[in-house]
C-alpha cells in the first residue's frame, strides 16, 4: 500500500500535468480558434458539443472499463491520457498540414471527451482509495490552481518569440505543448501505483438509465433541475463562441490565441477561490444568479466591442474569457450541490447523466448555430441573443434554484 503523503504528491503532480495540458489544448478555447482561423465555421460550433458528448460516453463506459482493470486502474489513468495526448497531436498535424482539419477536429474532440470521462471516473476512484477525505477536495481543488498557473506561465514564455514566428504555425506551438503535458501526465500515472480491488456488483448500462427515467419522471425537483441545467447552457458555450469570435479578427496577429490560454487560465484560478466563497455563502441559487451575471458582463463586453472598434483588441477579449471561464465554472459545480442535497445516493449518477445526455444535445444544436453566426465580423446581434439568453437563465434562477436555507433543511432532514 502506497504511503498517503507520497500518495498526495503523486497524484498531485499527476493532476497537475493533466490540467496544464487540457488547459494548453482546451477543446472550447484552442480547438474552435484554430479550426475558425482555417475557415471551418460551423465545425468549430461544434467542437466543445462534441466533447461533451464524449464525456457522457465515456462516463457510461467506464464501470465496465474499472471492472475489468480491477486493481489496475492507474493504468487505466496513464492510458487513457496517453491517448489524450495523441489525440492533441492529430489535431496539431491536421492544422499543420491542413489536411481534413473539419472531420479530425471533431472527431478528436469527440474521442477526447470518451477518455477524458473514463479518465475522470477513474482517477476519483483511485483518490478515493487512496486519500483520506479531508485531502480529497484539497488535491482537486490545489491541482487546478497549480495546474492554470503553470499553463500561465508556460504560454507567458512563448510571448516573447512569438514576433518573429508566423501566425498559423504559433498558434499551433499551444497544442504541442498540450500534449506534451499530457504525456507527462501520462507517465506520472503510472507511479500512482495499484489500488484495493472491488468485488462490488456494478449493474448494467440499461438497467442504470432504465432506473433513472423511473426516477426522473416521479421528482419534479429534478425537472426543475433539468431546466436550469438547460437553460445555463448558453453560458457554458460563451467561451466557445467568443474564441471563434476572436479567430476572426485576431487570427493573423501572432500571440492572440496565447492571450487566450492565459485569460481562461486566469478564469480557472480566480473562479476557484470566487465560487469556493459563492458556495459557502449564498449556495446554488446564488452561484447561478453569479454565473448568469458575468456570462452577461462577458456578452455586454462583446457588444461594446462591435460598436467600438477601437476597443477591438485581444486583451480586451482576455477580460471576457476570463468572466466567461469563471461563468462556466459554476454551473457544474452548483448541479452537483442540488442533485447531491435531493436525490438518494443511489440515484444521483444516473440523475446527473441524464442531465448531462440533455446537456450534450442541446450544445450539439445550438453550437452549430453559434459557429454559424460567429463567423461574420459584425455579430451584435447574435450576441445580444447570448446576453438575453443569460438573463433570462439568471432570472431562471432567481425563482426555480434551491436557496441555501432549503438546501440545509433538505440535508437535516
Amino acid at each position: 500500500m502506497t504511503a498517503p503523503g507520497r500518495a498526495y504528491r503523486v497524484l498531485l503532480t499527476q493532476g497537475t500535468l493533466f490540467t496544464t495540458g487540457t488547459q494548453l489544448a482546451n477543446v472550447s478555447v484552442v480547438l474552435p480558434f484554430i479550426c475558425a482561423q482555417e475557415g471551418y465555421y460551423w465545425a468549430a460550433g461544434l467542437l466543445y458539443p462534441a466533447y461533451c458528448i464524449g464525456i457522457v460516453g465515456g462516463n457510461s463506459l467506464s464501470p465496465y472499463v474499472l471492472a475489468r482493470a480491477r486493481h489496475l486502474k492507474h493504468l487505466v489513468i496513464a492510458t487513457t491520457t496517453l491517448v489524450m495526448a495523441t489525440l492533441v497531436v492529430v489535431s496539431a498535424v491536421s492544422a499543420w498540414t491542413k489536411l481534413f482539419i473539419a472531420g479530425i477536429f471533431l472527431a478528436v474532440s469527440l474521442a477526447t471527451g470518451v477518455v477524458a470521462g473514463i479518465s475522470k471516473v477513474a482517477f476519483s476512484e483511485v483518490v478515493s482509495s487512496k486519500l483520506e477525505d479531508h485531502r480529497r477536495s484539497d488535491l482537486v481543488l490545489t491541482q487546478g490552481a497549480i495546474g492554470a498557473i503553470l499553463a500561465i506561465g508556460t504560454t507567458l514564455v512563448l510571448l516573447p518569440f512569438l514576433a518573429q514566428r508566423d501566425p498559423a504555425h504559433s498558434h499551433l506551438d499551444v497544442l504541442w505543448l498540450g500534449s506534451s503535458g499530457l504525456l507527462a501526465a501520462a507517465i506520472a500515472a503510472v507511479f500512482i501505483g495499484p489500488v484495493q480491488a472491488s468485488d462490488a456488483s456494478r449493474v448494467t448500462f440499461r438497467e442504470t438509465y432504465h432506473d433513472g427515467v423511473r426516477v426522473a419522471k416521479s421528482e419534479s425537483w429534478f425537472r426543475r433541475y433539468v431546466v436550469i441545467q438547460l437553460l445555463f447552457v448558453p453560458v457554458s458555450l460563451g467561451t466557445s463562441f467568443y474564441s471563434i469570435h476572436a479567430s476572426v479578427n485576431h487570427s493573423g496577429s501572432a500571440g492572440s490565441l496565447h492571450v487566450l490560454v492565459i485569460s481562461s487560465s486566469i478564469g480557472m484560478v480566480a473562479g476557484s477561490l470566487f465560487w469556493r466563497f459563492v458556495s459557502r455563502a449564498l449556495g446554488v441559487r446564488g452561484m447561478l444568479i453569479n454565473s448568469a451575471l458575468l456570462g452577461t458582463a462577458a456578452a455586454a463586453i462583446c457588444v461594446v466591442m462591435e460598436y467600438r472598434q477601437d476597443l477591438n483588441h485581444i486583451w480586451i477579449y482576455g477580460i471576457v474569457f476570463i468572466l466567461a471561464t469563471m461563468a462556466n465554472q459554476a454551473i457544474f459545480s452548483a448541479g452537483l450541490a442540488w442533485v447531491g442535497a435531493f436525490a438518494a445516493e443511489q440515484h444521483r449518477a444516473t440523475l446527473l447523466g441524464f442531465g448531462s445526455l440533455l446537456i450534450a444535445i442541446e450544445s450539439s444544436v445550438l453550437g452549430a448555430a453559434l459557429g454559424a453566426v460567429a463567423q461574420s465580423e459584425a455579430v451584435a446581434g447574435p450576441i445580444i441573443t447570448i446576453m438575453g439568453l443569460n438573463i433570462v437563465a439568471g432570472v431562471a434562477a432567481v425563482w426555480v434554484a434551491p436557496s441555501l436555507q432549503r438546501m440545509s433543511s433538505v440535508r437535516e432532514q
